[in-house]
């Protein structure tokens, strides 16, 4: 197993920071691990527990920086559902030219990068399983007034106005601006679609105490899935959004990253 730091180009010709963490045999499996809103790629390290477990099993994962996300050069106002889905293509290529694949394909999205790979699946039937840690997988904004803290009919008129909404971002304390394009996509999606044609499994992970995406979306995505090779949801009691990232709580990741393991064994 072997752990590699490097970036690939982007299809708006600007430079993804990659993680990959390499398979201790090939040909192997592809997993691909998406993060969520102005999130690190490792996602605290958790993808990268993961990975390097998976490796054992003949599974190479990629972790991929969005737009100014992570180590990102690029202003946080080119992130944009379809620029972060080209992301992920941009980096499954660069696996797919750089090492010995066997065809296989699983996904782990985080929050919004849960909700980026129930897109993800809906052009990639490929796709053989998906790990959902407190994905944003409802239809549109959820039918709340509210994204992040923030009136979401006030963004969509300032964007109107200017092409993009000023916004404070809370997890990571910096003021940032989201595009009109992010906001109408948002607008737009109905991941319900998605979720009710896939095939392949999925295991949906989510906190009874998030408040940032409700446990409710969880019960919804489950119920979405009609015809999985394998539902699975697993309630972690007492996580919030963060898996116990934000209150030291150490166990409620464990539980989160063991149970992704298990489930990623089975199915990639």
């Amino acid at each position: 197993m072997k752990v590699i730091e490097t970036e690939t180009v982007s299809k708006r010709e600007t430079m993804i920071p990659l993680t990959i963490v390499e398979a201790d045999n090939f040909p192997a499996g592809l997993l691909l691990c998406v993060h969520g809103f102005k999130a690190g790629r490792t996602e605290d390290g958790r993808f990268l527990e993961v990975a390097e477990t998976l490796a054992a099993d003949n599974i190479a994962s990629v972790m991929m920086g969005f737009p100014g996300c992570d180590e990102s050069k690029e202003d946080f106002i080119n992130y944009t559902l379809k620029n972060c889905l080209d992301d992920i293509d941009s980096a499954r290529k660069y696996m797919e030219d750089h090492y010995e694949l066997n065809g296989k394909v699983g996904m782990i999205g985080y929050s919004m990068g849960g909700r980026l790979t129930a897109m993800y699946i809906g052009d990639h039937p490929e796709v053989s399983c998906i790990g959902l840690w407190a994905a944003a997988t409802y239809d549109g904004f959820g039918g709340s007034d509210e994204f992040l803290s923030m009136n979401i009919e006030q963004m969509k008129a300032e964007a109107e106005e200017k092409g993009y909404c000023d916004f404070h971002n809370e997890f990571d304390n910096t003021d940032i601006k989201l595009n009109k394009e992010l906001i109408e996509q948002m607008n737009e999606c109905v991941i319900s679609d998605n979720l009710s044609r896939y095939q392949g499994a999925a295991l949906i992970v989510h906190g009874d105490n998030d408040i940032t995406v409700p446990y409710a979306t969880a019960i919804s995505t489950y119920n979405c899935l009609k015809s999985p090779r394998e539902r699975k949801l697993v309630t972690v009691e007492g996580a919030d959004h963060g898996f116990g990232a934000w209150n030291n709580r150490p166990d409620l990741s464990k539980q989160l990253t063991d149970t992704t393991i298990s489930f990623f064994r089975r199915n990639l």
